[in-house]
């Protein structure tokens, strides 16, 4: 049972990259991330699901594969939320366009960026639910300070081009992990 809602999860996350489309990259954006955002998440998927398949490394628990699959599924409902709330100004790339403003509703009431904290819920998610050690561990070693430097980019982007706006918003608000960090 488990196992059919992974799998309408997993197709729900997929079509986020056909339902909603990045506006086009343009001069002065970080774009070299996102491609190895996506290597990264591959990797830990793919891991996860050679852990899982070849029995290495693993744990078996139905809660922990219970709790993944929640992690899992409310990181992927975060970034539907995020993006919907981003509305036009939602983009794969780092960037910030003239006419760009500040978001403060929706998810962004209480996170910086929830659609990073939804992409790290959907990875960390995903390798708990494999029941992979190894993929648990590349999501803390290699994929957490990944993240966190494209956060790092993106908010000097963003202090850049809003100032002072800007620099007393992020300070109201958590930037990966509610009520933590």
């Amino acid at each position: 049972m488990l196992d059919i809602f992974f799998t309408a999860l997993s197709i729900l996350w997929i079509l986020e990259f056909f339902i909603f489309r990045s506006r086009l990259s343009g001069d002065g954006d970080e774009a070299s991330s996102f491609p190895w955002l996506m290597a990264a998440t591959a990797s830990i998927a793919a891991v996860s699901v050679l852990s899982r398949e070849t029995g290495t490394a693993v744990f078996s628990s139905t809660f922990l594969m219970t709790a993944g699959l929640l992690l899992y599924g409310a990181g992927i409902f975060l970034r539907y939320w995020g993006i919907i709330h981003l509305g036009r100004q939602f983009t794969r790339d780092v960037q910030v366009r003239e006419g760009d403003r500040i978001v403060s509703s929706g998810p962004f009431r209480r996170l910086r960026h929830p659609l990073y904290t939804g992409l790290f819920s959907i990875v960390t998610g995903f390798a708990v639910y494999m029941g992979s050690w190894a993929g648990i561990l590349l999501t803390a070693v290699f994929f957490l300070p990944f993240l966190m430097r494209r956060i790092r980019v993106e908010e000097q982007m963003l202090i850049q081009s809003f100032g002072p706006s800007y620099e007393k918003w992020l300070k109201t608000r958590y930037r990966l992990v509610p009520f933590i960090y």
